[in-house]
């Protein structure tokens, strides 16, 4: 006989849901900020690749207290979570330290 029952959307085994276990990757979910996280939205103008993204997101995580850090290339968004408020002089510093990007 064959089960045909909805699997749990969440169930292990793959990403795809059906909770089959052939499947190698997990469902792409971002992770919830911890519960007092601090998140912080800036836009970072002067990154052209993939390069500049992991350049930023590199410099930024460095900083001490971050924890999570978001980079979109085509619009410029920068998303910082930490267990602190970071001053904004240390992000200008890290995205300037990355290349010659400018954060706002």
């Amino acid at each position: 006989m064959v089960d045909l029952s909805i699997k749990d959307a969440n169930a292990t085994g793959g990403g795809c849901g059906c909770g089959c276990g052939g499947h190698d990757a997990k469902a792409d979910q971002a992770a919830p900020a911890s519960q007092g996280a601090v998140v912080a939205d800036y836009t970072v103008t002067g990154m052209t690749c993939g390069h500049c993204v992991a350049a930023v997101t590199e410099e930024v995580s460095a900083i001490p207290g971050v924890t999570d850090v978001t980079v979109d290339l085509e619009s410029g968004a920068l998303k910082v979570v930490s267990d602190d408020a970071v001053d904004f002089d240390r992000i200008v510093e890290a995205v300037a330290e990355a290349g010659d990007y400018t954060v706002a």
